[in-house]
């Protein structure tokens, strides 16, 4: 049958119909576009919810290990058996329990390692750190010296410091109190102990020194707890150098040798690398019951920091808390390779890209 309809409206009829079809493919195309996002949220959504998983499985079996497994000069030993095992018996120490390294130890001194699938940690010591309130006076002395403050101001940045934590309103000489906060327009003192490395930066004149440091590097600097010494075998290299006599290089030295032989004597310390005599007291070999614990994601977010106690003695309570927890920005650090899992079953070996060993 022959189609008698004019060209013009047959040329029309296959415009439409091109036009629609134009309209389908954008819709096809819009839908298909939709789709993938969603399904990339929702991939995503998965990796996010994994990686809580992997990060809260992480920190409860480093919080039951460091309230269940016994410490050496090495740090956290990981399985007691295996631990047992590589100690040679001593008739004064027949059930093997010595504070010696045995080799499979998880560093205590801010090394990285490998957690559940793609958690990286490090645990921190506080004897490692400078306890701001109560490090010896040289030490805090050398933190001065290092941030470029002349000698006539560290009294000043102790009086402030004191008269920020007291319960008082009296002025110590160069200190600061609620009204010089006041003029500055300043939050007032909380008249209480820090409770937290961060604090320090409502501190007056501690505010301007440590304007250059971020978050990270003062929380890997400072501790709030107290304790008068330093573990030469956990301190970070930025601490380790506050003290006497110890130039840069021996620091360096002091860090690596530490890596695989931990110092089991002070003496052995201040005779080799230099540290001033008048130091010995305040050098100490083993960790606190208390330090900083990180943890992240190697391939991206934020890092956790959360410092925690021991509490082996708190009645019908939990073996530890935590004291805070810090939100910390991923910086270069948290793409450092890993030293390996630990040798437990607790953390399973995996073939992790860049592990150093």
């Amino acid at each position: 049958m022959t189609d008698h309809r004019p060209r013009n409206e047959q040329g029309f009829v296959l415009v439409i119909v091109l036009a629609v079809l134009v309209v389908l493919a954008l819709l096809a195309a819009a839908t298909a576009t939709s789709a993938e996002r969603a399904i990339r949220a929702a991939q995503a959504d998965a990796d996010r919810f994994q990686s809580e998983l992997a990060m809260a499985g992480t920190r409860e079996t480093l919080l039951l290990m460091l309230a269940t497994q016994r410490q050496t000069v090495a740090g956290l030993t990981v399985n007691e058996s295996d631990a047992k095992a590589n100690i040679a018996m001593d008739l004064d120490d027949p059930d093997g329990f010595t504070a010696l390294p045995v080799g499979n130890e998880i560093r205590l001194d801010g090394t990285p390692y490998q957690g559940l699938e793609d958690m990286r940690f490090s645990l921190q010591d506080d004897r490692g750190l400078l306890s701001v309130n109560w490090a010896a006076p040289i030490l805090r002395q050398s933190f001065y010296r290092s941030m470029g403050v002349p000698s006539d101001q560290w009294d000043g940045l102790e009086a402030k410091l004191l008269d920020y934590q007291d319960a008082d309103e009296l002025h110590r000489l160069n200190g600061a109190e609620k009204s010089e906060y006041d003029k500055l327009g300043l939050p007032p003192p909380t008249n209480r102990t820090l409770a937290t490395p961060l604090e320090l930066r409502r501190v007056l004149g501690w505010n301007e020194i440590l304007a250059g440091m971020d978050d990270s590097q003062l929380l890997s600097m400072f501790t709030m707890t107290r304790g008068a010494d330093l573990n030469i075998n956990t301190a970070p290299p930025q601490v380790l150098g506050l003290l006497p006599g110890l130039t840069p290089e021996n620091t360096a030295r002091i860090v690596e040798l530490r890596r695989t032989t931990p110092f089991l004597s002070t003496w052995q310390a201040q005779q080799n690398f230099g540290i001033g005599i008048a130091f010995e007291e305040g050098l100490a070999l083993f960790a606190k019951p208390s330090g900083n614990l990180i943890l992240w994601d190697h391939r991206s977010g934020a890092r956790h920091l959360l410092h925690w106690t021991l509490t082996p003695f708190e009645v019908n309570g939990p073996p530890w808390r935590i004291d805070y927890e810090v939100i910390l920005p991923r910086g270069n650090e948290s793409d450092q390779a890993v030293v390996g899992s630990p040798s437990t079953p607790l953390f399973p070996s995996q073939d992790t890209p860049g592990k150093q060993q």
